[in-house]
């Protein structure tokens, strides 16, 4: 690649690079990760024919073994100087030749997922008696050799109420249960090392140094384009949990809001923090008469601390109503889910910190790099507490 970018494909298990015939003739990549869903590839190769009337990429990979199903596929990209960082480790679902009428137009491209993929290739019924949904996913992440990145939950079944029951794939399995906390759960590669994390916790929203500080129109600093943000209004909701105790047959309920105050120093808050000072789902409580209301149903928890747990984690989920989107440059930085951004030159209401949920990279052999991306946020106006000096 050029204009400063170097862009490394890493194929096979032990990950060795990809053949110079094959980089020669790498034309654009493209990468979509997410927190919400799998994380996909996309790479696109200039193929010519050989004076046999056979196509060159499609010999060599024959001759060589290259995109089998399944062969694992690690991208990385360099920009200038800097360390080169792990965008994806993917593996091959599917090849696609376009042989175009124009001399030099017929292209291979390679697409290919994440290891959430191979997370969701067998069907399961498995019994996990007695643990916390937090160690089922770490326990589960394991099996795939995926590091676990897990936020602890306490809440679990115990017989005689009855007993976490696994019906379906790893990962749609795990991503019930990250539901039912208020959790994310994706798999990213460490950017550095490259090692796969499973991500099994809550969105970041406490403050930490951000990934990029997005200026927005502010002449000769700006460097996001295609700003925009989108505010949905009616998705912020409280929550009323109801059940009957199995063992004594009374009745109890729970309501779920999520407070506007930081927690206390040194202290854990169990509900989160909100990213601004206005909490959105105090703001759509206090501006709609009577306040929206979900009433749980089938959160497969049965006693009163589980119960707590899935009904909090409908409000919490439902306050991330901010959602920013725009596109920046490698100059910025390079982005990946899971962390934060800074946005200023937004206005007050729309100030502040925002966690990424969704980047797509796009990466060309003319050096161009852009970076499109979704971000979220569960409250307005600035805290006055964050850090606009990129680390």
């Amino acid at each position: 690649m050029q204009g400063g970018i170097t862009t490394t494909l890493l194929l096979g298990m032990p990950p060795l690079p990809a053949p110079p015939p094959l980089m020669q003739a790498l034309q654009k990549v493209e990468v979509e990760s997410s927190t919400e869903v799998a994380s996909v590839f996309r790479l696109r190769f200039r193929i010519s024919q050989t004076q046999l009337s056979d196509w060159d990429l499609l010999q060599l990979q024959y001759q060589e073994s290259l995109f089998r199903p399944l062969t694992p596929v690690q991208i990385r990209v360099k920009v200038g100087i800097s360390l080169p960082m792990a965008l994806i480790n993917g593996y091959v679902t599917s090849q696609q030749v376009n042989y175009d009428d124009q001399a030099g137009g017929s292209v291979l491209e390679v697409t290919g997922m994440d290891a959430t993929m191979l997370m969701n290739l067998e069907e399961k019924v498995m019994a996990w008696p007695a643990m916390p949904d937090s160690v089922i996913a770490a326990a589960i992440f394991g099996q795939y050799t995926i590091v676990p990145s897990v936020s602890p939950t306490m809440a679990m079944l115990v017989e005689p109420e009855g007993t976490t029951t696994q019906r379906g794939t790893d990962i749609r399995f795990l991503r019930r249960l990250a539901q039912r906390n208020g959790f994310d759960c994706y798999v990213q590669p460490d950017p550095i090392t490259g090692l796969d994390t499973g991500h099994f916790e809550p969105p970041m929203n406490l403050p930490a140094p951000p990934a990029a500080v997005l200026n927005v129109k502010m002449g000769a600093e700006t460097n996001v384009t295609d700003f925009k943000i989108r505010y949905d209004m009616a998705r912020p909701t409280t929550a009323l949990g109801a059940g009957l105790d199995v063992k004594t047959r009374a009745p109890f309920a729970f309501p779920a809001l999520v407070p506007a105050t930081p927690p206390p120093a040194g202290g854990l808050y169990p509900l989160g923090t909100p990213m601004g000072v206005e909490n959105s789902v105090l703001r759509a409580v206090a501006g709609a008469h009577p306040p929206p209301m979900v009433l749980p149903a089938e959160t497969g928890q049965f006693m009163p601390p589980g119960l707590i747990s899935a009904t909090q984690a409908i409000v919490n989920r439902s306050s991330w109503a901010l959602v920013a989107e725009g596109a920046i440059g490698p100059d910025v930085a390079v982005l990946h889910p899971g962390g934060t951004v800074n946005v200023r030159g937004a206005g007050m209401f729309f100030n502040g910190s925002y966690f990424l949920s969704r980047i797509s990279h796009s990466i060309d052999n003319c050096g161009s790099y852009v970076q499109k991306f979704e971000a979220r946020r569960n409250a307005a106006l600035m805290t006055g507490a964050e850090l606009y000096v990129q680390i």
